[in-house]
């Protein structure tokens, strides 16, 4: 078996993402593009499956590339729906990641492990790298401002795989709730640690970065905490203002406590648990 397909397979026995399946149903209803091959029209391909926005249309992989936001160098972290770019002759070349870690890639080319029609189908961002040469530039979650609707699932089986933290009941954080953080912190705040439940520096700061969001998402005044993850006062009088409604009964100071910092994690475990 080839390193590609062999890659594909350890995927088998897993439940896929509703992405992979749409995929699947996009490629059994358009095994050709307009008549003729798919080769050489990845980006196409991306849009038209994606159904993007008409702004985020360009003429090449290459330059939707510099359009879009990158994530991280490391395919292994890309969550579902994410975009894969290499750079590769003069237009460059981009797939969609159908369940997350870089191992199941929708893409129009003829270098698959995986056929699904005319230059349509799937292989691993290793095993197109490795195919033809092309230099990885990494991953992002949009393609020149346009999502894939339903993306942003850690790898390994879609959304349904991490289950919602209790934490925004009892405001005791827990691994699940750390992965969640990270999951959505890889998503939309730029974390390129890895997803495994253990809090550290990038993951706090994540964390207060998901909980200002949520606070800011609910009136003023606003915090910029969402931009710099640093908890300052108003910071704090909004998560005893916003806390109220999770139960803190303290007063509204500016002034963390335990009971504050209960309340901090219920909310943050409330926008995590909403996030995907």
């Amino acid at each position: 078996m080839a390193a590609d397909a062999a890659e594909l397979s350890t995927v088998t026995a897993e439940l896929n993402s509703p992405i992979y399946d749409r995929a699947r149903a996009y490629a059994a209803a358009n095994p050709k593009r307009d008549g003729a091959s798919w080769d050489q029209w990845c980006g196409s391909l991306m849009w038209r499956f994606g159904q993007l926005p008409a702004s985020s249309a360009r003429d090449s992989a290459i330059l939707a590339y510099h359009a879009s936001t990158i994530v991280s160098t490391n395919p292994a972290t890309a969550l579902t729906g994410a975009f894969h770019w290499w750079d590769i002759g003069a237009y460059g070349h981009v797939g969609a990641d159908l369940n997350g870690g870089g191992t199941t890639v929708f893409m129009a080319t003829r270098n698959l492990a995986e056929s699904w029609g005319d230059a349509i189908g799937v292989n691993s961002v290793s095993g197109y790298s490795s195919r033809t040469g092309a230099r990885y530039l990494g991953w992002s979650m949009d393609y020149a401002g346009g999502r894939i609707a339903g993306g942003g699932a850690p790898p390994g089986g879609g959304g349904s795989s991490l289950p919602q933290t209790t934490t925004e009941q009892d405001g005791i954080p827990g691994p699940i709730y750390y992965k969640r953080i990270q999951t959505v912190g890889q998503r939309d705040f730029g974390y390129t640690g890895p997803i495994d439940g253990i809090t550290g520096p990038n993951t706090e700061k994540v964390r207060v970065r998901i909980t200002a969001r949520e606070l800011n998402n609910r009136g003023g005044p606003r915090t910029s905490a969402q931009e710099d993850g640093i908890p300052g006062y108003i910071y704090w009088t909004r998560v005893q203002t916003v806390g109220r409604s999770f139960g803190y009964t303290g007063p509204i100071d500016g002034n963390p406590g335990p009971n504050t910092y209960t309340a901090e994690h219920k909310i943050c475990g409330y926008a995590v648990n909403r996030a995907f």
